[in-house]
C-alpha cells in the first residue's frame, strides 16, 4: 500500500470575531462537490487538538467521531482559522467538518503521540455498504493490530476507498473495526454484494436515534453559544435559531424555529441534512428538507 506521511498550529481561544467568522463560513460556504480526496488516517487521534465546524472546542458527542483509524477526507491540507493566524488542516468525518490544529513547526498538535499517520492521495470515496454472502472467503485485516480473520455470511461493511488492490472498510455490527480487505469485482454476486437501499427497511436502532438527537442537540448548543456571544458584544437580544422535534409528524422530524432562519441560513440546513444522511448509510431512509423542516423518511 502507498504510504504518505504528513506533519500537521498554535492553540488559541476563538475571539468574538473568530466565532462570527466561523458562523458565516459554516452557513455560507458551499459544500465540497468532488468525490476525490486525499484521506488521512491516525492511529491515536485522542492526542490531536481539534475544533468543530464552528471553530469551537469539541463537545463529547463530537469527540467520539474522531476514532482511531477513522478515514478523514482532507478538504484543505493547509488552512487557517478565522483569526488568520492559527494553522490547521480542514477535514471531514462522516459528513461533519473538523479543524485539526498545527503546532509551531507546522505539524499536527500532538504529532509525537499520534502513532502511525498515513495519507492516501487522490482517492475516490465510495462510502457504500456491502454484505458478505459466503463465510471464510474474504479476509479482513485489522488496522489496529494487523490481525487477519475471515468475514462471515451476513457481515456488513462500509467501503471507503481503494488502495493498491485493497479496500479500506469499517466492519459494522456488534464488533465494529476499521481495516482492509480484497474483494475482486468478479466475486461480486458470489462472495459479496452491495446493499441495495430497497433491501434495507430496518427500524431505527436506539443507538442511531441517540446519534441523531445528539447531533441536533450539538447544533442547538453551538447556535445558543454563538448568539450569546453576539448579544453580549452587540447589546442586542437576538434569538438563537433552534431545532425542535415535531411531535405531530409520523416520521422522525425536526422543525427550525424561527422558521425565517431557514432562509437566512440555507447552507447550514443543507450541511445538517447531509450529516444526518451519513448516519443513515446502509439503511432504507432518506433525509428530506421541506421549508423549515427536516424529515427522516423511508425510501
Amino acid at each position: 500500500m502507498t504510504r504518505h506521511y504528513y506533519g500537521g498550529g498554535v492553540w488559541c481561544r476563538p475571539s468574538t470575531f473568530l466565532v462570527w467568522t466561523a458562523l458565516l463560513s459554516v452557513f455560507f460556504i458551499t459544500p465540497v462537490i468532488s468525490q476525490t480526496f486525499d484521506v488521512i488516517i491516525i492511529e491515536k487521534p485522542r492526542y490531536i487538538a481539534a475544533y468543530n465546524a464552528f471553530q469551537q472546542s469539541l463537545a463529547s458527542s463530537q469527540l467520539v467521531k474522531i476514532q482511531p483509524f477513522v478515514p478523514m477526507k482532507i478538504l484543505k491540507t493547509r488552512d487557517v482559522l478565522g483569526d488568520g493566524l492559527t494553522g490547521c488542516m480542514k477535514v471531514e468525518i462522516e459528513g461533519e467538518t473538523f479543524f485539526l490544529l498545527n503546532d509551531n513547526s507546522g505539524k499536527l498538535v500532538g504529532w509525537n503521540k499520534l502513532g502511525t499517520v498515513k495519507i492516501y492521495k487522490r482517492k475516490d470515496f465510495l462510502q457504500d455498504t456491502m454484505t458478505i454472502l459466503v463465510s471464510r472467503k474474504i479476509i479482513f485485516q485489522s488496522s489496529a493490530n494487523g490481525s487477519r480473520s475471515y468475514l462471515t455470511t451476513g457481515d456488513r461493511c462500509i467501503r471507503y476507498f481503494e488502495d493498491d488492490g485493497s479496500v479500506y472498510i469499517k466492519r459494522i455490527g456488534k464488533d465494529p473495526a476499521f481495516g482492509w480487505m480484497r474483494i475482486p469485482a468478479a466475486e461480486e454476486g458470489s462472495f459479496w454484494k452491495k446493499v441495495q437501499t430497497s433491501e434495507v427497511r430496518s427500524e431505527f436502532s436506539q443507538a442511531l436515534r441517540e446519534r441523531i438527537y445528539g447531533r441536533i442537540k450539538q447544533v442547538n448548543q453551538s447556535l445558543a453559544q454563538i448568539y450569546s456571544v453576539l448579544n453580549r458584544e452587540s447589546g442586542k437580544r437576538l434569538t438563537a435559531p433552534q431545532w425542535y422535534v415535531d411531535p405531530k409528524a409520523e416520521s422522525l422530524s425536526f422543525i427550525l424555529i424561527p422558521d425565517s432562519a431557514v432562509n437566512v441560513y440555507p447552507k447550514s440546513v443543507e450541511i445538517l441534512k447531509n450529516t444526518l444522511q451519513t448516519y443513515l448509510l446502509g439503511t432504507g431512509y432518506n433525509v428530506l428538507i421541506t421549508g423549515n423542516k427536516i424529515d427522516i423518511k423511508s425510501r
